[in-house]
């Protein structure tokens, strides 16, 4: 399939016919010509951001029984809005059947449907309602030139056998959706055409379910989903509290559903993960920092109305800055005798910092807290380091850690990064940028980049003095993997799981003439020494929607200036650094996925315990001199 097919492919249209036979109603969405569309049966011709997407009116018709080239499904716990149990849940097989076009090859069918599937799927963003999933489903088919034909299939459960075993369901989804019905209007009607933006009339789904109580699987598995989605939100706002009306919408809970909500709020207080720190205000807590932990660790917290003064000495003079609340934890488990001051405000931005020691040096790290808008979002962060540089006035060093998007080379295993690893700041050439933040102008499509530059080289020379030392030097090794170890203690006492997923979990994928295919990593000789936990690289970091969203603008805009990894724009916290003059930071990465860091959410604490690790042996390659004694 040479390049003009593709172009092609890519001109045509979508049109989605619902197909009702038996329990099932079944989505059938096929790639065509816009000659080919029999425009007396379309019911709805989509515009604005889903133009070139039609839906026909419903037929009873079977779906296809030809085999499928690939198939997968999962399943998906439902709960009624309308009703008043609200023990009582649905569940749901989804399947997807995929037929591709003429000349795609079986492993190449394989990737793309897999990689469709983990879209889908993610648990974070999976849509609560028929409509909103089958949008998403019918942009993702848009995205993938290569699928023909998509059936999707929503088809009840009606036997809830724990020991049932069905090779189609490869995923059972954490998410409890809210049922709703799908319009089956005969195509016999002859009703108008609508132009319309969305596809709200679609929001009736299949009619014909049992109702049934869940097993004792399919409870345990909503409740965790519920409680997750709770901690998630608590967690971003961290340190800010949450109110309680803001935290029932943001979670997708509705009124139905307030009792379970209220149980999960007690539930989660009695366990130390979340308190109510004012009437209707919530926030996430660490579990290392309550009660009897604190005495064990050497931990003290403080809930202060203003931030103390720390005298001369106890000042830190190196912060840490992370985005992310696995990030914080990481950070906080290479720290001994630590004191936590939490800043709580009932409105406005609360303020989290800790203090303590990283082997002789005084340390402090901050979390940024992520509400509201992106745009609001970007000025708190400038905002929160502001303040954390004028308390702790005596801070020369930033380092700002975090997870990150990690650049693949698919043939030199030397360049090549895996899940897991790390990526250091550096310069491609002597005095040039540790960050570049890429825009696009609005107005003309032209692209402006804004540079950040460390003009202190100290924390770049002791990065290299380190890479040369594990090189060389047969004792010192590879300090950074004992500092994982020894973090284990702390952080097994927190809910969020620190292991590293299994390596089936770091797939890659490589985009060809707009074809997603699955590639093997590039594997090197083996260490005489075995093989390292993970791996450190070094380069510049980049950022910017402008240049990451596209797969070849991401690769070749790395490849020009000496880009390593991207991440989600942490440009406004750089701004804060350069205007209040500090020359010296260094930017640490643990690559979650291989995009900007945003993806994989199963591999964010795992990259954030390795880029702590990494950040200690850092701190404590520092030069340190002994304060004077009277």
């Amino acid at each position: 399939m040479d390049k003009q097919d593709i172009e092609r492919l890519a001109r045509q249209d979508l049109v989605m016919t619902p197909l009702v036979y038996g329990e099932s109603m079944i989505m059938r969405i096929d790639r065509m010509s816009a000659d080919d569309i029999d425009f007396a049966l379309l019911q709805h011709v989509a515009s604005g951001p889903y133009t070139g997407i039609y839906v026909n009116k419903a037929i009873n018709e079977r779906p296809k029984f030809e085999r499928p080239d690939v198939e997968l499904g999962l399943k998906v716990y439902m709960v009624d809005p309308d009703s008043d149990d609200i023990d009582s849940f649905f569940l749901e097989k989804r399947s997807f059947r995929f037929w591709f076009q003429d000349g795609v090859e079986e492993p190449s069918q394989m990737a793309t449907a897999n990689h469709f599937f983990s879209e889908i799927c993610s648990a974070e963003d999976f849509p609560r309602d028929y409509v909103h999933f089958i949008k998403k489903v019918l942009v993702e088919v848009r995205k993938y030139v290569m699928i023909k034909t998509l059936e999707l299939d929503l088809c009840p459960v009606l036997e809830m056998d724990e020991s049932q075993t069905d090779t189609l369901v490869q995923q059972e989804l954490l998410v409890a959706t809210a049922v709703s019905k799908l319009n089956t209007e005969s195509s016999g009607g002859g009703a108008p055409v609508q132009r319309v933006s969305s596809f709200k009339k679609l929001s009736r789904g299949p009619s014909m379910r049992e109702k049934k109580a869940p097993s004792k699987r399919g409870r345990a598995l909503i409740w965790i989903a519920k409680k997750q989605k709770i901690l998630n939100i608590l967690e971003d706002a961290y340190p800010s509290t949450m109110p309680v009306q803001e935290l029932v919408r943001l979670a997708g809970f509705d009124k139905s559903e307030m009792q379970t909500f209220g149980v999960l709020l007690r539930k989660l207080t009695e366990k130390g993960l979340i308190k109510e720190m004012d009437k209707g205000r919530w926030m996430r807590l660490p579990k290392s920092i309550a009660g009897d932990a604190q005495e064990e660790q050497h931990h003290d917290v403080q809930v202060v109305k203003n931030i103390p003064v720390l005298s001369g000495n106890e000042q830190p003079t190196i912060a840490i800055i992370t985005l992310l609340y696995c990030e914080k934890l990481a950070v906080d488990a290479m720290m001994d005798r630590k004191t936590t001051y939490v800043r709580y405000k009932t409105g406005g931005e609360a303020q989290v910092y800790t203090v303590g020691m990283i082997g002789p040096h005084k340390v402090v790290s901050t979390k940024l807290a992520r509400t509201g808008s992106v745009q609001s979002a970007m000025i708190s962060a400038g905002n929160m380091v502001t303040r954390l540089l004028g308390s702790f006035n005596q801070v020369e060093h930033v380092i700002l850690l975090g997870v990150g998007g990690g650049l693949a080379d698919y043939e030199d295993y030397r360049n090549h990064m895996r899940l897991g690893d790390v990526v250091i700041s550096t310069p491609s050439q002597e005095g040039g940028p540790l960050y570049i933040y890429c825009k696009q102008d609005e107005k003309d499509d032209s692209f402006s980049a804004r540079t950040y530059c460390s003009s202190d080289p100290l924390f770049q020379n002791l990065a290299k003095d380190l890479h040369d030392k594990a090189a060389t030097d047969v004792f010192y090794g590879r300090p950074w993997e004992k500092y994982m170890e020894d973090s284990q203690d702390v952080l097994d006492l927190e809910e969020t799981r620190f292991n590293k997923p299994p390596p089936r979990a770091d797939k890659l994928y490589k985009t060809e003439n707009q074809r997603v295919v699955e590639v093997e990593h590039p594997e090197g000789p083996d260490s005489p020494d075995g093989a390292p936990v993970f791996n450190l690289h070094y380069g510049v970091i980049g950022a910017g929607r402008a240049v990451t969203r596209q797969e070849d603008v991401r690769q070749g805009f790395a490849l020009d200036n000496g880009i390593k990894a991207y991440d989600c724009d942490f440009h406004p916290v750089l701004d804060s650094i350069e205007g209040n003059c500090k020359n010296s930071f260094i930017i640490i990465k643990g690559i979650s996925d291989y995009f900007d860091g945003t993806k994989k959410k199963d591999w964010h604490a795992y990259a954030a315990l390795t880029a702590a690790a990494y950040m200690k042996a850092l701190v404590l390659a520092f030069p340190y001199e002994a304060p004077m004694t009277p």
